[in-house]
Order: structure tokens, then C-alpha cells, then sequence
């Protein structure tokens, strides 16, 4: 079967509308732009399947402003068998796990927003930490020390004595 995508066809990407169904296939590819970069450019056959399938879910009446995660991820196994090749995340940021204490105040940049929250070990490629009482697995490039004055409401480490 031949796609009948038009040549200027673009995956919808705009956060403001909530359509971020490119990102989306970006981050599953591993093709997300580094922060300050524009977002890359997903392959032809990337926009193909996402188009075909975008148009079988309209003719079945079942289309919505943007697809489910199981719908894109079948996107995804579309244009892995026409070749698309996943990228290997490179992980330039690193959190210096050898610097930290345990129960020291760190801030995690999580829902967009930065956050107090307490180093507690290293997991795998994840650092745990603990924030508003759950342990959270978080990527190292997400978390930092905080800096002086930061969160002053919050301990500086939960293990010290409170005087």
C-alpha cells in the first residue's frame, strides 16, 4: 500500500494545545534536542506512519486531537521495520553522586518546575530521592545541589538533629 501523505505534512508538536504527539515520538526515537536546541527533524518514515495512521483512526471515527501512548508507540514499530534506526541517548549531564550525602538537599527539576527534595542513593542510571515523602527515581541530568538560599523552608539534611 502506498501513503498518500502530502509533502508538507508535519506531526503535530505544540505544547500550548496539548498536541505533543512529535516530542513524543522524538524522546521513543531518541531524538530529543539538547535544552537550546531546536528539536531535530523526525525521519520520512517516522511522519509516514504517523500519518497512516493518524488517517486510519479518522476513517474508523475513533480520531482525537492527538494519539495514546499505545497508538504511538505502534507508530514507532511501523517505522522500525522500514528502517528506522533508534538513536542512543547520550547522557552529557551527571549528577556527582561521589560529592552527595545522604539526606543532603538537592532540587529536581520534575513537572517543569524545580523542587526541593533529599539525595538518597543511586539506583541503575537513576539518582533516588526523596520528595513530598515518596522515594522519586529521577535521571541524573534532573537533579543538582541546591544553591544557597534555595528552599530555605526545607532541611538542609534530613539526617541532621534538629535543635
Amino acid at each position: 500500500m502506498k501513503s498518500r501523505i502530502p509533502d508538507d505534512y508535519n506531526i503535530p508538536d505544540d505544547p500550548d494545545t496539548g498536541r505533543m504527539d512529535a516530542a513524543y515520538l522524538r524522546s521513543c526515537l531518541g531524538l530529543r534536542a539538547k535544552p537550546g536546541q531546536e528539536p531535530v527533524e523526525l525521519p520520512e518514515a517516522v511522519r509516514r506512519a504517523y500519518f497512516d495512521m493518524a488517517r486510519s483512526l479518522s476513517i474508523l471515527g475513533a480520531a482525537t486531537r492527538s494519539m495514546t501512548p499505545t497508538q504511538l508507540a505502534t507508530v514507532v514499530a511501523l517505522s522500525l521495520r522500514e528502517g528506522v534506526v533508534l538513536q542512543e541517548e547520550e547522557s552529557t549531564y551527571s549528577f556527582p553522586t561521589e560529592r552527595a550525602e545522604v539526606g543532603q538537599k538537592v532540587v529536581i527539576h520534575w513537572r517543569n518546575k524545580d523542587r526541593p527534595a533529599h539525595f538518597l542513593q543511586v539506583s541503575d542510571d537513576k539518582v533516588v530521592v526523596l520528595h513530598d515523602g515518596y522515594e522519586r527515581n529521577i535521571r541524573p541530568d534532573l537533579v543538582r545541589f541546591a544553591e544557597a538560599g534555595e528552599f530555605p523552608d526545607v532541611a538542609e539534611n534530613i539526617n541532621a538533629p534538629v535543635s
